[in-house]
């Protein structure tokens, strides 16, 4: 997670949520469990894809998305084929050409290493990002996100309340614009939110992942998943999810444990879209930011 954001796919430097108890502040860190880098893990991380186990009704059930095309679909993630158009690409490269990224920063709340010693010391993330209000600064950009949440991701998952109208009853976070140039990587594990968690950005409901680069302008950079074997029910089979220009990722924020590969050669964009639920955080209900709900311009604006 960057400061602020907690994952490539992440909070803002604004922001440092704290876990409170007994009024005392507790440091923590987004990434379950933080350790070297084993060689063991790098050799599995560049190790074939396993293919992903239909174990559910949903990997085989007919997906049932309104004017949008499945290409993959696993009971933990599915994924939209070309979401958007090559003229939507060539309209976003333009927008996104103002955009100046800067490197990103794991979330690493009250004491402890420095980003620079991190870095050297864990090798977990190295990448560089922009946010932006893509509501106000690029609407049809929004329009087309939230299209995707209403029609594939809260299909697939139901996580978020809807009116009699079928619009979402939910909040929208600020848009991640992420570059991988050579050899920058988030090989780090980690989810987008806990369910038990008691920061801001643990109200995240569903996470979009919309990949902005073909195929062959990079090598490397695979998104992984670690998915539930389908007998013990434990994450330990390693999935690689392909996508190309205008592919777009789906999946629970609070479920999918996954990370981005190093990248060998080129540069691979993709832009990061989360729609969030106050209700379903403890930070927003019995934490700090139950107290003061508006979390600093960082979530979208709270919507009536």
């Amino acid at each position: 997670s960057i400061t602020g954001h907690p994952c490539s796919c992440c909070w803002s430097a604004r922001t440092c949520a704290m876990t409170v108890t007994g009024g005392t502040v507790v440091p923590r860190r987004r990434l379950r469990t933080k350790v070297r880098l084993d060689p063991s893990l790098a050799a599995a991380f560049a190790a074939p894809s396993v293919p992903s186990a239909s174990s559910s009704a949903r990997g085989s059930a007919p997906c049932a998305w309104d004017g949008f095309v499945c290409k993959e679909r696993n009971a933990e993630y599915c994924v939209v084929k070309e979401a958007f158009t090559p003229q939507m690409l060539e309209n976003l490269g333009r927008f996104l050409s103002r955009k100046r990224p800067k490197p990103a920063k794991m979330k690493n709340e009250g004491a402890g290493d420095s980003d620079d010693e991190r870095k050297a010391r864990y090798d977990d993330r190295d990448s560089m990002v922009s946010w932006f209000d893509a509501e106000a600064e690029c609407r049809w950009l929004h329009n087309r996100l939230e299209e995707v949440i209403q029609k594939v991701g809260n299909v697939e998952w139901p996580l978020l309340k809807a009116d009699g109208t079928g619009k979402l009853e939910c909040e929208f976070e600020q848009t991640q614009y992420s570059v991988y140039g050579p050899n920058q990587h988030f090989q780090a594990w980690h989810q987008d939110a806990f369910a038990d968690g008691n920061d801001p950005e643990d109200a995240r409901q569903l996470t979009i992942v919309a990949m902005l680069s073909k195929k062959s302008v990079y090598t490397g950079g695979l998104f992984q998943a670690k998915l539930k074997d389908p007998v013990t029910k434990k994450k330990k089979i390693l999935k690689s999810i392909r996508l190309d220009a205008g592919d777009v990722l789906v999946f629970p924020a609070k479920e999918l444990l996954h990370r981005v590969g190093r990248v060998k050669t080129g540069t691979r964009k993709t832009l990061v879209f989360w729609a969030f639920d106050r209700a379903s955080c403890k930070y927003h209900t019995v934490g700090a930011g139950a107290e003061v709900e508006a979390s600093a311009g960082i979530l979208g604006a709270a919507k009536p």
